[in-house]
């Protein structure tokens, strides 16, 4: 197991969640963690060009197929809310190692199903393992970075939640075709093993102050209730009307479940799954709110654009997914350069501003364009999201933490997933019903009505976005 090392207790006072906790480069932790986070959403990328194929090899509707993905969804929304309770209690490092080893074991079972109910059941295994990667990914970073290194490594943590939806299509397209849909899945296994041996080799594990036993019914009303939310979304997402059961009952029940949540956390004594205090810190407050809109409206531009040019443009998966590698060619530089700039002369509010305006640009290129021809506008309006895209993410991430004491790093992060979940979640049901409404018949007119929306909740996003700090934050 990875060596353990111990955060300050609240007695000792901890200053800002700044120190390093080991001598471990952090530029190692950085790239194995990526690679940890990278394969889980590669896999849900992949997954989705996979669709058709369990359509013909199960002979199940494609309702029936999409439960492949809703499942894995699901799973991941009922454990998110117990991360920042599991890293505090049993180690960050740890956690994590165990969450690879349950996504590789149902990223295995996935690729040996025989049926699509036991493909289901395989991807909720899958769920229930990446669900807390991604929050502990940032834990971790904090506890070794320290404030020296933190923006480097937070623009490598971003990587893999901009690169993995332009590099899945092109990949998930090629196994589809040339090998079988159970490649999908068989590709995780030899990458999630990997990453779990350099994690063993190069993560320490640090454990904070005693969690106190796991807020069960906290758990149960949080959790649930962004389960059930999300269920509803996602059959709202599939064309369901709003008034039919499958999406009334469950986003009823899932919002009285987050209700009944939030007054009984108003009234405890001490903080539950989620510490609703730290939203008096205004900085976490920005942060929170600009990943929840994040992930409501950038959502759609990487959702979107693929679609464009297959459904107006009459582009195959993989002829997508080449035009998209302009967008990672544009998330590799701006990763090259923001996250030094971040620890060198930080102002957050600048660079998210700026990265919003870059990714508006992009949109508005869309949105104006007479067809879904590949031009050399497009192509710069793609290189100019991915910058964009970059610039928005890393500072986010980085002022979430500043000025919050070490103690607080994992409560804040579960909050921040929470968020985050919620915000993809509402985003991709609002962007399916957008475009069943505007580009039902495949046109690039219908997708510019689209793209007009898309660039409206860019814009909304840079609300919070001004009450980001203009230089680094001290802590409050």
């Amino acid at each position: 197991m990875p060596e353990e090392t111990s955060t300050p207790s609240k007695e000792a006072e901890p200053g800002p969640a700044t120190e390093p906790s080991s001598s471990r480069s952090p530029v190692v932790v950085a790239l194995v963690l990526a690679m940890g986070a990278f394969v889980a959403l590669l896999d849900t990328t992949i997954v989705g060009v996979a669709m058709h194929s369990f359509t013909e090899y199960f002979d199940v509707s494609l309702a029936d197929a999409q439960w492949a993905s809703t499942a894995y969804l699901l799973a991941m929304s009922s454990v998110i809310p117990a991360t920042g309770w599991a890293a505090q209690r049993f180690g960050a490092s740890t956690t994590w190692i165990a969450s690879l080893a349950v996504f590789m074991v149902g990223s295995l079972l996935c690729g040996l199903a025989w049926s699509m109910g036991s493909l289901i059941v395989f991807r909720t295994l899958q769920g229930f393992g990446a669900s807390m990667l991604f929050p502990l990914m940032r834990i971790i970073v904090v506890q070794v970075a320290g404030r020296a290194q933190m923006g480097r490594m937070m623009s490598m943590m971003a990587v893999p939640l901009l690169v993995a939806p332009v590099l899945g299509p092109v990949l998930g397209g090629t196994l589809v075709q040339e090998a079988s849909w159970r490649w999908a899945f068989f590709l995780n296994v030899p990458i999630t093993l990997a990453a779990i041996v350099l994690s063993l080799r190069h993560i320490p594990n640090s454990k904070g102050e005693a969690p106190g036993r796991l807020d069960v019914p906290g758990l149960v009303t949080l959790g649930g209730g962004l389960t059930l939310l999300i269920l509803g979304l996602s059959d709202l997402a599939k064309g369901t009307a709003v008034t039919q059961w499958p999406v009334a009952l469950p986003m009823v029940a899932g919002l009285l479940l987050l209700i009944t949540h939030a007054v009984r956390a108003a009234k405890a004594e001490t903080p539950g799954i989620v510490d609703f205090s730290l939203f008096r810190n205004r900085h976490f407050s920005a942060s929170t709110s600009i990943t929840l809109l994040n992930n409501f409206g950038l959502y759609g531009v990487v959702v979107l654009v693929p679609l464009f040019f297959q459904e107006a443009g009459g582009k195959g998966p993989l002829g997508a997914g080449a035009i998209m590698v302009a967008q990672g060619v544009g998330t590799t530089i701006a990763v090259l350069l923001v996250g030094r700039v971040i620890d060198t002369k930080s102002n957050p509010r600048a660079l998210v501003l700026i990265g919003l305006l870059l990714v508006a640009g992009g949109i508005t290129a869309f949105a104006s364009a007479d067809s879904a021809d590949v031009s050399v506008l497009l192509l710069v309006a793609l290189l100019a999201q991915g910058i964009g895209l970059a610039l928005a993410a890393a500072p986010i991430m980085v002022t979430l933490y500043h000025s919050l004491p070490a103690t607080s790093v994992p409560a804040a992060t579960t909050a921040n997933a929470v968020s985050q979940q919620l915000g993809g979640a509402v985003g991709t049901a609002v962007t399916a019903l957008l475009l069943q409404h505007y580009a039902a018949g495949g046109t690039s007119a219908g997708f510019a009505s689209v793209f007009w929306w898309a660039l409206a909740f860019v814009a909304l996003t840079a609300v919070p976005a001004l009450f980001l700090p203009a230089g680094t934050p001290q802590q409050d």
